[in-house]
């Protein structure tokens, strides 16, 4: 059957990558496989659109060529979906899915995803959304799979928080448990016992409430978002972090943004627990899983030279931090991989991102200190060490991060845990989770569960 092919990624550079490796395997005309940006002028676009057999492109591209009637998908007879885990909310694949069922004449389509999420209802909304309705699974441990990959070695490493540290989390815990029993005796909340998730829905049903009284629930609330950010950070991430944030909330009582932040920073707990973390800074204290990181990392290096390692975290401030730590350690050449660039703040271009996986890969670094941005799709070397910095609640992404090694040789992930911290929960909903969607998949495979039309 003859027709075109349509390969969608969510990034330019994972575009760029899918072609290289289509150009490897396949024998077709380089000019009869072409990538299709937002860069290239509408009228270029047009042209490759009709001549070449294969297009790689980004939904957003493509989604925005069929409006303006760039491109019309008659002609194609497979659509590939990559990332397909995406194609929720108002995320470009639905719209092209919906089209190019509705224009095609043989319509075929193919969701690729590592992780297509813990929850049924999920999946079957991805299913839907793509009209997918055979679903495959593969795991390392399948026979058609293992023969293709390495042994996989994981490692949970754990740390117990230094005592001034602990007596950081007093401090905070102290004014996070008041302000939240002063909700549970306004019987705004029912129980002690709440979640970030269900603090967030609570602001959102008082503020649509629209009763005076309720506003002040809303501003205790925020005070308790603030705080158990702040914990997060002392238990999971670093000092470092944690100052940076107490000192913009501080920063922000000062320009008067807040109410909440106001009375959250006049509180002496605050300032006590501010003043101890620079206090524990000015002296070279960090939190525990550097050191521990610092020893992990050496010992890869000094076993092979020539080891890519690859050390996840979640937040930017604690990616800095730790690419900082590395930098006088023998043999050990890091950089910071991060996101594009927010309102405020630093950032990387997807050009600078593709330069520095490049040198990565050359060897010019051996340490990427990466935030999420390294957990999807992008081409990165393939690494002998993955570390977690902080384990995830995410099994889509524990899969991603550990996905970066034992390709093509044995890998090795280790994941740091603070003992007596959130770390601990997260880690055993990661686990959890992945079991779960191991599961559900395989018996959707073997029901061939429901049929989208």
């Amino acid at each position: 059957m003859n027709g075109k092919i349509l390969f969608m990624a969510p990034t330019r550079p994972l575009v760029e990558q899918h072609m290289k490796s289509f150009g490897r395997m396949l024998k077709v005309e380089q000019e009869k496989m072409r990538v299709v940006t937002g860069f290239n002028p509408p009228a270029e676009r047009s042209g490759i659109y009709r001549n070449a057999d294969i297009i790689f492109s980004t939904p957003q591209c493509i989604r925005n060529d069929i409006k303006s009637g760039i491109i019309g998908l008659q002609d194609f007879i497979l659509c590939i979906f990559d990332e397909a885990h995406r194609a929720v909310g108002e995320y470009a694949y639905p719209y092209v899915a919906k089209v190019y069922m509705s224009q095609s004449r043989n319509p075929l389509i193919l969701g690729l995803t590592a992780s297509p999420g813990s929850q049924k209802y999920r999946i079957d909304e991805v299913r839907g959304k793509l009209y997918i309705k055979n679903v495959e699974i593969r795991t390392r441990q399948d026979a058609d799979v293992a023969k293709y990959i390495q042994e996989m070695r994981q490692d949970f490493v754990e740390v117990e928080l230094s005592v001034p540290m602990q007596n950081i989390r007093k401090y905070l815990e102290g004014i996070k448990n008041e302000r939240i029993k002063k909700l549970v005796d306004w019987k705004i909340l029912k129980s002690y016992n709440i979640t970030k998730s269900e603090m967030l829905r609570k602001q959102e049903e008082l503020a649509k409430s629209g009763v005076g009284w309720k506003y002040a629930a809303i501003s205790v609330l925020a005070e308790v978002l603030k705080v158990d950010h702040a914990l997060a950070l002392l238990e999971t991430q670093c000092i470092y972090a944690l100052k940076n944030y107490m000192d913009k909330l501080e920063q922000d009582a000062e320009e008067g943004k807040s109410k909440a932040v106001a009375k959250l920073t006049n509180d002496e707990r605050f300032r006590n627990a501010a003043r101890l973390a620079g206090e524990l800074l000015r002296e070279g204290h960090e939190h525990p899983k550097m050191e521990k990181l610092k020893e992990i990392i050496g010992s890869q290096v000094a076993e092979d030279k020539f080891s890519l390692i690859i050390v996840f975290a979640q937040y930017r401030d604690t990616v800095s931090r730790i690419c900082e730590m590395l930098k006088n350690m023998p043999g050990v050449s890091p950089v910071e991989f991060i996101g594009q660039a927010k309102k405020k703040g630093k950032g990387l271009s997807q050009k600078e991102q593709v330069q520095i996986l490049n040198e990565f890969r050359m060897g010019f670094y051996n340490v990427l200190c990466a935030s999420q941005v390294a957990e999807e799709g992008l081409d990165v070397a393939e690494t002998s060490l993955v570390v977690f910095y902080e384990p995830t609640p995410s099994a889509i992404r524990k899969i991603q991060r550990s996905g970066r090694t034992a390709r093509t040789e044995k890998g090795r992930v280790v994941v740091l845990i603070a003992k007596d911290t959130r770390d601990e929960a997260y880690h055993w909903s990661a686990h959890q989770k992945e079991k779960k969607m191991a599961r559900m998949l395989y018996g959707m495979r073997e029901k061939n569960l429901g049929s989208f039309a």
